[in-house]
């Protein structure tokens, strides 16, 4: 089981905060404060150059951490000392504000996702009875998920990635 750890940056509304079901669910643990994430972690970063793949499940047994944050707001993401930094691959969002946007996950969706391809499917499961865009999710993005879960690395990762993008963009 991996630890999911929630840094909350308070900016969405509470009602509709996947960061904020995921606690009252126990789905996850509060940090409060960037020092309170465990050193030698997985913090899921858009802005990481390196993608998240099954080779970052033993840094992820010290923690997954999801900044919960608006996607207005991504340009203040916060580093965190001694953590890995790991972006997610091309992945559709499934949830009622952003549906069909790549990339524009949800806290709930991001965890949600980094479980699957970290190998941790029973883990995952539990989205499922919690949220209601959980299986449209697995809809939009299972056979990519399942790609990426069986990858060695990141560059695995990223060149499924590509390979996925060209095949429905076209090369140019």
């Amino acid at each position: 089981m991996i630890p999911i750890i929630i840094h909350d940056k308070c900016q969405c509304d509470p009602k509709k905060c996947t960061a904020k079901r995921m606690l009252k669910f126990g789905i996850g643990k509060e940090a409060k404060t960037l020092s309170a994430i465990p050193s030698g972690s997985v913090v899921l970063s858009p802005f990481s150059r390196t993608a998240l793949s099954p080779a970052d499940a033993g840094h992820a047994k010290r923690g997954l951490v999801v900044m919960d944050m608006t996607w207005t707001n991504i340009d203040d993401f916060p580093k965190v000392r001694g953590a890995n930094e790991r972006a997610l691959p091309y992945l559709l969002a499934a949830n009622p504000v952003n549906w069909g946007r790549p990339m524009e996950l949800n806290s709930a969706e991001a965890v949600f996702g980094a479980l699957i391809i970290l190998g941790e499917k029973e883990q995952a499961d539990v989205f499922l009875e919690r949220f209601n865009w959980a299986r449209e999710f697995l809809r939009l993005n299972g056979p990519l998920l399942e790609d990426y879960s069986r990858a060695g690395d990141s560059a695995e990762v990223v060149r499924i990635q590509n390979e996925y993008l060209e095949s429905i963009l076209g090369k140019d």
